[in-house]
């Protein structure tokens, strides 16, 4: 197919091409074939963009979408009640047909939203009928995607209670069990690096496991060519972990590596990040809301290639990730001002535009998740993973023309997103999505949801009393 994008404005994330008020985009299958006005060209379907702003297809580089079926269950909720909530009491409970709704439906509100690259921290393998399901899911939906596959195994009384992948007769907790399913499922799925999905591993935590452990599964990882992902320093307790120091004492931090949070990171952890190539994704709404410290934009780049955005636990918030974009700007500049208030003086000077801001939702994402070469930006030669916004609604009429980004990331939201393309396909057109049945999927999700909901209540509800011990909370249970 060969599609021609006519008379849209641009926010290009590109460089060299910057915003542009109007032009046209030609694409030739999968790739970016043009960018300039009035192109000239035998094309299969011309798209009206009149009205429209065109970007980079966003990148959501943290998100448990496993969790699809529970939206809003932890509306309310901090870690401690994430850990008993989630991961005691409803993550063992998953089926394999709960892990493919919520990975399906879960990566089709991605789309929907213009995520067209997701990072999906799947650690709730509980067999290996539910890690197939849960890539069944992504692969369906048709999102670009790196498949992070979880290694945590049983930990009795601390984050997971999950069966780690075993079959009868293999202990869940040895790594050699782990590693087979890891094995498995990457032949199964991700033999070429010329498809949508690709392959990843989410170790076990620092404050959960040995760091010996830790590094077999790094080493893991990497034989299997896998980009790997964690979360790091995001608890505050007495006994921090500094994880980021124990991964370079281990002498593991290298470019394949996404850490996520990092939001309690020493001073000194910083410093051991610069040159690593590490990159960190910033899940600020899950951050603010379950205690885990303050979204660390400042300190990412200033010492890495640059922060990207994690919707982290669509559990709690919403996949919205233009507005989840402008959340993170303006606690990014509120926290640049502080210093200013502490003196009684207003501030002079904007720390964070929102060319910034998209950025860290586009071509950062991009970088961290390792497609960067791909996609990220509008750049001629990269694949089509193009969202059209719709600003001609009574919320946006009147945007700046001159300043597509400005528009974006200050009046846009996912209800705007109105035309999104992933390798050159059409997989929404017209606000709604292509090529699915919506009634269908979202029959899917409630069957798998009415389900948990039922196991919930036949054991004791969300956080059955009295809570269990957490150790690593105890001083504060």
């Amino acid at each position: 197919m060969r599609i021609l994008i006519r008379g849209v404005a641009a926010a290009t994330v590109d460089d060299s091409l910057g915003d542009l008020e109007r032009t046209d985009i030609l694409i030739d299958g999968a790739l970016i074939a043009a960018i300039a006005p009035d192109i000239s060209a035998d094309v299969d379907e011309v798209i009206d963009g009149s009205g429209m702003i065109a970007m980079p297809g966003m990148v959501d580089t943290h998100r448990h979408t496993w969790q699809t079926a529970l939206r809003g269950i932890l509306a309310d909720g901090n870690i401690p009640d994430y850990l008993r909530g989630i991961r005691l009491q409803m993550a063992p409970r998953y089926r394999p047909e709960d892990m493919y709704a919520g990975n399906y439906v879960g990566a089709l509100d991605a789309l929907n939203s213009g995520v067209t690259t997701l990072v999906d921290y799947c650690h709730n393998i509980l067999d290996p009928d539910c890690a197939h399901a849960a890539v069944g899911g992504l692969r369906d939906a048709g999102i670009r995607a790196l498949y992070a596959h979880g290694l945590t195994p049983i930990l009795t009384n601390t984050w997971s209670q999950s069966r780690g992948g075993a079959r009868d007769g293999g202990d869940p907790a040895a790594l050699h069990t782990r590693a087979q399913l890891a094995r498995e499922i990457r032949d199964a799925y991700f033999a070429s690096d010329d498809q949508l999905l690709r392959f990843g591993i989410a170790p076990q935590e620092l404050a959960i496991a040995p760091a010996a452990d830790v590094a077999r599964e790094f080493a893991l990882a990497r034989e299997l060519g896998a980009r790997i992902t964690m979360h790091a320093n995001q608890v505050m307790v007495r006994q921090l972990f500094e994880d980021v120091e124990v991964l370079h004492r281990e002498r593991l931090l290298a470019d394949d590596l996404l850490l996520v949070h990092c939001t309690f990171n020493t001073a000194h952890e910083w410093e051991l990040l610069e040159g690593t190539g590490v990159t960190v994704s910033v899940c600020a709404e899950t951050e603010m809301q379950m205690g885990m410290g303050y979204p660390a934009i400042s300190e990412t780049t200033r010492h890495t290639p640059g922060p990207s955005l994690g919707i982290d636990c669509v559990s709690g918030n919403s996949g919205d990730m233009l507005s989840h974009a402008r959340l993170v700007l303006q606690a990014s500049r509120y926290r640049a001002d502080e210093p200013e208030y502490a003196q009684w003086r207003a501030p002079q000077v904007m720390a964070w535009s929102t060319r910034d801001a998209l950025r860290w939702a586009t071509i950062n994402g991009a970088r961290a998740a390792g497609v960067d070469h791909l996609v990220g930006s509008l750049t001629v030669g990269k694949r089509a993973d193009i969202v059209l916004v719709d600003m001609s609604g009574v919320s946006q009429a009147g945007w700046n023309r001159q300043d597509p980004t400005g528009a974006l990331i200050s009046q846009g939201n996912a209800g705007c997103v109105h035309t999104v393309l992933v390798d050159g396909s059409i997989v929404k057109r017209n606000g709604r999505l292509a090529g699915v049945d919506d009634r269908a999927a979202v029959r899917l999700l409630e069957e798998s949801h009415d389900h948990l909901y039922g196991q919930m209540h036949d054991h004791g509800g969300f956080i059955p009393q009295p809570p269990i011990d957490i150790p690593l909370y105890r001083e504060r249970a």
